[in-house]
């Protein structure tokens, strides 16, 4: 009797042993289940992206200084141009005549004037009428002037190597003095294909002059050129307040032309190091600050605003840096409440 008593009172111990396990692998498994990553320091490795298009440097009007028809356009819109080239001339055929007039009423005036000379000491002429006719002579050789002028205007030459844009005239046209003819697009250096991209004040002090970028074509998917930056604008655009800088490129034997839309990938790396978090750790973002989880030594979690100078991609670059110990929650944590106990299922990352 007294062994069975024994044996019943091993087994209940064994039964209130297994059940006080039980329950404590019951608490350990309901605590929350988060996962942690290390604040890490290094340099960052920035890409700047940017939308553009292929354009020209500057742009000018080209116009006839006289007004007529217009005989031959040499040029056609896409055309590229050399500096000095012939673009459009007008008909000369009037000019032309009233030149030989003028040329014809100077030597007349210029054998009366001869005459008179003579007569003028016979009292044949007066001195008056001699005067006269130096006057009328000077008057026809301004005149003549101003039209040799207005004849040397007659043609349109291109003012720099470009491309033009625009061309708002064919022959037969009559066109006024002054009336735009065309317009054209010239680089500097005579560089012949230029891409046009628009960044921010952040973006245009990272920037540098002879900078290697990649620039890729909509119209052509999979090809990428190598460009580099060679002018950058110092005042902003005042109706976007953004900055034009300029990338020059070889596209080879690609069939580009100008107006093709695409971008531009500049690879930035600063000197300085930084510590980063992932962007998935913090909530809660305002303009420069967020919310991260910490993990004591003990598991206790606890609640910190930090404050970040900027996300760069997928990181946050922290203002003021966490420890490089410091266990940071990516995964879980909005399930969990500061001063709560958790588990962590993860090493480091």
């Amino acid at each position: 009797m007294k062994i069975i008593s024994i044996i019943v009172l091993l087994a209940t111990v064994a039964g209130l042993t297994a059940c006080k396990r039980k329950k404590n692998e019951a608490n350990i498994n309901a605590l929350p289940l988060v996962r942690i990553v290390h604040p890490s320091i290094s340099k960052l490795n920035d890409t700047l992206a940017a939308s553009g298009m292929i354009t020209t440097v500057d742009r000018s009007d080209l116009s006839f200084q006289t007004g007529g028809t217009v005989e031959q356009v040499y040029v056609k819109e896409g055309d590229f141009v050399h500096k000095g080239q012939l673009l459009a001339r007008l008909n000369t055929a009037e000019l032309t005549a009233q030149l030989q007039q003028s040329d014809l009423k100077i030597a007349q005036y210029q054998r009366d004037i001869g005459r008179f000379r003579t007569l003028i000491k016979d009292s044949l002429v007066t001195r008056e009428q001699l005067q006269n006719t130096q006057t009328a002579m000077a008057t026809a050789q301004a005149q003549r002037n101003a039209i040799a002028y207005s004849l040397s205007q007659t043609s349109i030459y291109a003012s720099s190597s470009g491309i033009i844009l625009k061309k708002m005239v064919t022959s037969g046209e009559y066109k006024s003095s002054g009336a735009v003819v065309f317009t054209l697009g010239s680089n500097d250096h005579d560089q012949h294909w230029v891409f046009k991209i628009s960044v921010t004040d952040k973006d245009r002090i990272r920037l540098k002059p002879d900078q290697q970028t990649q620039i890729s074509l909509d119209a052509l998917p999979g090809k990428t050129f190598k460009g580099t930056i060679y002018r950058m604008a110092a005042v902003p655009d005042v109706t976007t307040l953004t900055y034009d800088c300029f990338i020059y490129f070889d596209p080879g034997k690609q069939p580009v032309v100008y107006g093709l839309s695409g971008k531009v990938i500049l690879p930035q790396t600063t000197d300085a190091a930084y510590t980063t978090l992932p962007l998935e750790t913090v909530s809660g973002i305002t303009a420069d600050s967020g919310i991260v989880y910490l993990v004591s030594a003990q598991s206790i979690v606890s609640r910190h605003r930090i404050g970040f100078s900027q996300i760069n991609q997928d990181k946050v670059v922290l203002s003021s840096p966490l420890p490089e110990s410091c266990a940071v929650i990516i995964a879980g944590k909005n399930k969990i409440e500061p001063g709560q106990k958790v588990k962590i299922y993860n090493s480091a990352l």
